[in-house]
């Protein structure tokens, strides 16, 4: 067997879940299965090679294509990627032979690379760690483009909204699930997603039990010279997940060694927790099932100026704060900067400098190192030192204004300087030795179309000497060309060309110009004109051409190396300080959001949130945040709307006309709480909220026919984990419960699920319905009690004079009996005659009653 197809085969039995790209020259070539199953896919011509006499299926393409063909696999379809790089052998006697071997495996959760990834999302890799003998499961989840790393103990229930919010793009389990294919992990993920799944194989919890404690520890400390301290405080389980994250890296990026930042355990109780329905549902993020779709308030809500706090913005989305003070530090430097329209004009220049210096980080120290990448670090870190430095004088001329206030006895008004801007002003590490190191290493007046000159050639004497001597003979190639085209004249009598086993050959079209290149040369020529029958042209190889342009490759060559080497240097200095580096994106990111959200509350006139502990939530003049700018864009006006739920008004039961506005209403005061407990200002006239600890909603009908599940079965199975989870500080929005099923039916699943909502989960609930008879059931019907912390609202219609029915869109107290679905029926543009007859039944039908 040939030592190539040998190689192939070994490979292909060793990577059995990857697409195996092997570099073959100048180009990476696919065989066997791969070449059948995945060449269709990269839109290559298929076509065979024949090896030891057995002819095999084979493809490839340019290695100038990986990029594009890595985003296809990868990012397009998901797919694991085994990138096989040639090396050649020093064989004794001079002669050439390669050998091959897996230089990286790309995965979805793993890629690093700026083309690849969504700038504006983290790429999270998430193990999850099962136990037979416990409902618990341990989480990990690392983005290996930025180094953040998480932690989390969490249940079987629990987990569809960990997925939900995490939005992994690739999941590790444990290979005994492999056999599992019923196993509910697995069936969540089915269910939720195209995630990519490894199967690793994890310590048990109770495997790890019976362990010495740090020897767990001792192996993530020698997969990654990770501090096991890191690791101690978490449980067996999460240990678990975590480790066979590392394990999971290291064998990826073949043992290079990224920048992992220590896990932060994920504390649930500082944090108000949605489940996948109410993420879904109020359009926070991109869905798992469709994540090409931008959340909408996500969307309305990035006003961001950096990558990173573009990531962070989602993060807190989803992860909204319990905690009053930790919010109030939020708001409080929300404030400061929306104060002073010159100060965030100023801050808001500086962060668009401000580049994904993270990633850049994470790609030094998996060995990728691009210029381009020391550049962004620099800008970066420039930009956040002028931030800094704004920051620092707007600090001290309000401090100086305050103690020249209370010198004067004059009432000092405001609360000063938040203590969180002069955390990030503190906290902001000085890190020009690396500025200057990057502005001492790296030419940035770069030709990107060449493979060097990207150095600064002062840097090297032994890198000048190489430059020097390169320039001379490209002065000396550039004299000998000049003299050529002097003496044949013409305007190109010839083109310098390589191809079909030859280098640097002179082409010319004509005959006689060819006569006088070779009489100019007196006759020191070699015609290789035959090496190409399709083409009437004459080429010579050159000898004197040749020599002085294999010189110029050389010395090339040699720069290049050099070139590599001084930034091996400039990274090992960087990485040094990538710990500090890091700390720094992060104060870029969390000032990016505030500042975001210190716009927003200029521009749209958004209000400070009153948070509290009262169990109430008051709303005056509420606005929608995503539909009033839509309405605005349009040259429209969205209608602001009261709400006042919890305490004595503990469930709002909302009737009215379809489009009257119900759902927008429901999901507003949603929103709002999300926004408030994030540290945004809110849409609103006045806002004092009380802390809600989880959000549900049950909105909109859909259904689960893969699992046999109709719209009526998973309306009912949302309810029901509403009854199940919610607690006296939730906020419940819920739509339409019951309308699945026959209308007797319904009704009564309706009042049942106000009837629990109010006695057992007694949380802050704004119910719309269609079913107007429920406002006389909750206040006392046919022998049930009243439910007394009841309020009806309603949304209605204007009738105007010429019979043309209004939305008002107005919430006021009251019973809407009347859902108007004819008129919605006309302007969705049934036929008259359609409509004629339904109102005639509809007609006969009350009066029957």
């Amino acid at each position: 067997m040939p030592p190539l197809r040998a190689q192939i085969m070994e490979l292909e039995a060793t990577y059995p879940d990857c697409v195996l790209l092997v570099r073959v020259g100048e180009f990476y070539e696919l065989y066997d299965h791969n070449a059948l199953e995945y060449g269709p896919l990269l839109g290559l011509k298929m076509g065979s090679k024949t090896f030891g006499g057995k002819t095999i299926a084979f493809t490839g393409f340019p290695m100038r294509q990986l990029d594009r063909h890595l985003e296809t696999l990868v990012a397009k379809h998901h797919l694991k990627v085994a990138l096989c790089e040639q090396y050649q052998n020093d064989d004794e006697g001079g002669s050439r032979s390669f050998r091959r071997s897996i230089h990286r495996i790309i995965t979805p959760g793993t890629l690093i690379d700026e083309q690849f990834l969504d700038q504006g999302e983290n790429n999270w890799l998430l193990a999850v760690s099962t136990d037979k003998t416990s409902h618990l499961l341990g989480l990990s989840w690392l983005d290996l483009s930025t180094g953040d790393f998480f932690t989390q103990e969490t249940t079987y229930d629990s987990f569809p909204n960990d997925l939900a919010r995490i939005r992994p793009r690739e999941v590790i389990v444990n290979s005994n699930l492999r056999t599992q294919p019923d196993h509910p992990v697995l069936q969540t993920m089915q269910e939720m997603g195209p995630f990519v799944v490894g199967f690793e194989d994890m310590r048990t919890a109770a495997q790890l039990a019976v362990k010495l404690e740090n020897e767990i520890l001792n192996e993530a400390a020698e997969l990654y010279e990770f501090d096991p301290r890191h690791l101690r405080p978490f449980s067996n389980r999460e240990q678990s997940a975590c480790l066979a994250i590392l394990r999971y890296i290291n064998h990826t990026q073949m043992g290079r060694k990224p920048v992992v930042q220590q896990p932060i355990q994920w504390q649930d109780d500082s944090i108000m927790k949605m489940d996948k329905n109410t993420i879904e549902a109020l359009e926070l993020v991109r869905t798992l099932r469709d994540p090409s779709r931008i959340g909408s308030l996500l969307h309305y809500l990035d006003q961001t100026k950096t990558k990173a706090g573009s990531r962070l913005l989602s993060d807190w989305l989803t992860s909204p704060l319990t905690g009053i003070e930790k919010i109030n530090r939020r708001l409080d430097m929300v404030e400061f900067f929306g104060k002073d329209s010159h100060l965030m004009y100023d801050v808001g220049i500086y962060l668009a400098e401000c580049r994904d210096a993270q990633r850049a980080i994470q790609k030094l120290s998996l060995g990728q190192i691009d210029p381009q990448d020391l550049v962004a670090i620099r800008v970066t870190l420039e930009a956040l030192q002028k931030i800094k430095a704004r920051i620092s004088d707007k600090v001290q001329l309000t401090e100086v204004q305050e103690r020249s206030s209370r010198g004067t006895g004059r009432e000092v008004t405001g609360s000063g300087v938040p203590a969180l801007v002069k955390e990030t002003v503190d906290n902001i590490q000085d890190l020009e030795g690396i500025c200057q190191l990057i502005r001492n290493v790296v030419d940035e007046s770069m030709d990107r179309e060449q493979e060097y000159g990207f150095i600064n050639e002062d840097v090297s004497p032994v890198l000048n000497e190489l430059h020097q001597n390169l320039r001379e003979l490209k002065k000396r190639k550039k004299e000998l060309l000049d003299h050529w085209r002097d003496h044949l004249g013409g305007a190109k009598p010839f083109e310098i060309k390589s191809s079909f086993g030859y280098r640097h050959i002179v082409e010319m079209r004509s005959t006689l110009t060819a006569d006088r290149l070779r009489e100019l040369l007196d006759g020191q020529v070699m015609d290789v004109s035959h090496a190409d029958q399709r083409r009437a042209k004459i080429r010579y190889q050159v000898p004197v051409l040749s020599e002085l342009m294999d010189s110029i490759e050389r010395l090339e060559a040699q720069i290049v190396q050099q070139e590599k080497s001084i930034l091996s240097a400039a990274r090992t200095d960087i990485l040094e300080e990538s710990t500090a580096i890091v700390q720094n994106c992060r104060y870029i990111a969390q000032l990016d959001v505030l500042l975001a959200f210190a716009s927003m509350m200029l521009e749209r006139q958004y209000t400070r949130p009153v948070l509290n502990n009262s169990g109430k939530s008051v709303v005056v003049a509420g606005r929608h945040p995503v539909v009033e700018l839509s309405l605005q864009s349009g040259g429209g006006q969205f209608m602001e709307n009261n709400c006042s739920v919890g305490g004595e008004e503990l469930i709002w039961l909302l009737t009215g006309p379809n489009m009257g506005g119900k759902s927008t209403f429901l999901r507003q005061n949603a929103i709002l709480t999300i926004m408030a407990q994030m540290g945004s200002f809110v849409p609103a006239a006045r806002a004092q909220l009380g802390i809600v600890d989880k959000v549900f909603s049950r909105l909109g009908a859909s259904d689960n026919l893969a699992n046999s599940q109709s719209t009526f079965m998973v309306e009912m199975s949302e309810t029901a984990s509403i009854l199940q989870h919610a607690t006296e500080r939730s906020l419940v929005i819920m739509d339409e419960v019951g309308r699945g099923t026959a209308t007797l039916d319904g009704c009564a699943i309706a009042y049942a699920t106000l009837h629990h909502l109010y006695h057992v989960n007694k949380c802050r609930t704004l119910f719309a319905t269609h079913y107007h008879e429920l406002a006389d059931m909750v206040r006392g019907w046919r022998g049930q009690k009243p439910l007394e912390k009841v309020r009806c609202y309603q949304t209605t219609l204007e009738e105007q004079g010429d019979g043309v029915m209004t939305y008002i869109h107005r919430v006021v107290p009251g019973v809407c009996r009347q859902s108007h679905g004819i008129h919605v029926a006309r302007l969705a543009g049934m036929p008259a005659s359609a409509i004629d007859v339904s109102a005639r039944i509809l007609k006969v039908m009350q009066e029957s009653q």
